[in-house]
């Protein structure tokens, strides 16, 4: 009986020694705040970690994933100690290389720790920034498009807004990159944007980056697409223009030829106007000696072109006739012209058109009775047709004047005519009001003649 005691007791002993011992260590475990086992963050982002010990006697320390001890009070990544059983970690700015397990522990050591993971996000950036690049025709060319991003992100290519679909083979027409898109000898139809999209999907959200590159091809001058008239004509006293237009990379030169000599723009036969794809030449013809042949030159670095168009004279077309308004709104004017044309066999320097030019009577007045800044609308010729000047203000006079074109140049102006836009607040019109008072006094009358025998 006695040996069940005592083993009873020291059994009792024994138990309450484990519990003292568990009971210990449940409060010397560690706390973090946040509590989550996992803490995510983009780069360049800041994070504050708080640790904390029930017991104050215990000193705590912060471990980097790489075991080291975090011993600075300041700086990117240091620890800050507010009370002896607290220690917080701040991550100031957060950087790619600090994603890893953190962990605080007693000083000491011992079994008592508590740690986190850092998941760190970087989003989408591009290293290079041209927007604008240059190559030679035939060469290779490389459109740099260097991602950084974490996770990595996915990149496609588009050309002008369609995907591009790249072959693996050396001599495929696109070939993409780690860092960018190769183009095999690149031609003129290779001139546009072409856009790097980078995409990334991580836990806490989706990005979509978009860098674009206009590549321009190194070319020497070619004739523009448009129609070229090799053939021109105008009369004594009037103009002729001649355009010429080209696609250069880089910008063309232009110069303008007669015979051997060189034109430049004077105020008496020549005015020369020109920009980067293209050049004007008007000729004031002042007698017969101007109709000749003219010969634009334009150039570059890569190489030049030239082409000749010739003068002949022609016949000056006759003003036009019938010129009348015959309708109007607040808005537009409904204009009738016609010039006189053969009915059977149409010749070269019959009327094929007309130019109207209109403006407000005040803004005649403003330029003191000068023309130039006139609105101006051309039609082809159409017997029988009218022509609609739209967009007018209303309750407004307006000047016009039209006149006849011809491949020779167009006639003298016609008359000046003034015309108003109507007014967009309705008026009461005096003959319409007129019978409704009539109305009205009738029945007034009526109502007296029928009071005695209403009573």
């Amino acid at each position: 009986m006695a040996i069940g005691m005592r083993r009873l007791i020291g059994f009792m002993l024994n138990l309450a020694a484990l519990t003292a011992v568990v009971l210990g260590n449940h409060h010397e475990s560690l706390s973090l705040s946040p509590a989550d086992h996992s803490v995510v963050r983009y780069t360049n982002e800041s994070l504050i970690v708080q640790c904390r010990s029930p017991n104050p006697d215990v000193r705590l320390q912060w471990k980097s994933p790489r075991g080291e001890i975090i011993r600075e009070n300041k700086g990117r990544i240091h620890f800050e100690q507010t009370s002896p059983e607290q220690l917080k970690i701040v991550f100031a700015h957060i950087a790619l290389a600090d994603k890893g397990n953190w962990t605080c522990e007693a000083a000491e050591g011992g079994l008592h720790s508590k740690s986190f993971d850092l998941i760190v996000y970087q989003k989408i950036t591009f290293t290079e920034n041209a927007t604008v690049m240059t190559v030679k025709e035939g060469d290779k060319a490389t459109i740099l498009c260097e991602v950084k991003g974490e996770p990595q992100p996915n990149v496609t290519w588009h050309f002008n807004g369609q995907p591009i679909s790249a072959g693996a083979a050396d001599d495929s027409k696109f070939r993409i990159l780690a860092d960018g898109l190769l183009i095999n000898k690149v031609t003129q139809n290779d001139t546009g944007e072409y856009a790097c999209r980078a995409y990334q999907v991580n836990s806490i959200a989706s990005d979509m980056q978009e860098r674009t590159v206009l590549m321009k091809i190194e070319h020497k001058p070619i004739w523009s697409p448009s129609p070229f008239v090799s053939l021109k004509f105008a009369y004594i006293n009037g103009t002729a223009t001649i355009l010429c237009e080209v696609l250069a990379e880089p910008p063309a030169n232009f110069s303008w030829h007669r015979k051997q000599k060189h034109l430049h723009s004077n105020q008496k036969l020549y005015t020369i106007e020109t920009d980067n794809y293209w050049s004007r030449l008007t000729i004031r013809v002042v007698n017969a000696s101007a109709f000749d042949n003219y010969r634009c030159r334009a150039w570059n670095g890569l190489g030049s072109i030239e082409r000749t168009t010739r003068l002949e004279q022609g016949e000056k077309p006759p003003a036009p006739s019938n010129f009348k308004l015959r309708g109007y709104n607040s808005n537009t004017f409904d204009v009738v012209l016609s010039a006189p044309r053969g009915k059977e066999e149409r010749g070269l320097m019959e009327v094929n058109g007309f130019r109207i030019e209109y403006m407000t009577e005040m803004e005649f007045k403003t330029d003191a009775g000068k023309w130039t800044n006139a609105k101006r609308k051309d039609y082809p010729f159409e017997e029988g047709a009218t022509f609609l000047l739209t967009n007018l203000e209303p309750d407004t006079d307006y000047l016009v004047r039209a006149a006849s074109r011809n491949l020779a140049g167009f006639s003298d102006w016609t008359r000046v005519e003034k015309y108003r836009t109507l007014s967009l607040e309705p008026r009461a019109s005096a003959g319409v009001l007129q019978p409704v008072l009539i109305l009205i006094l009738a029945l007034v009358s009526l109502c007296q003649l029928l009071r005695p025998s209403l009573v």
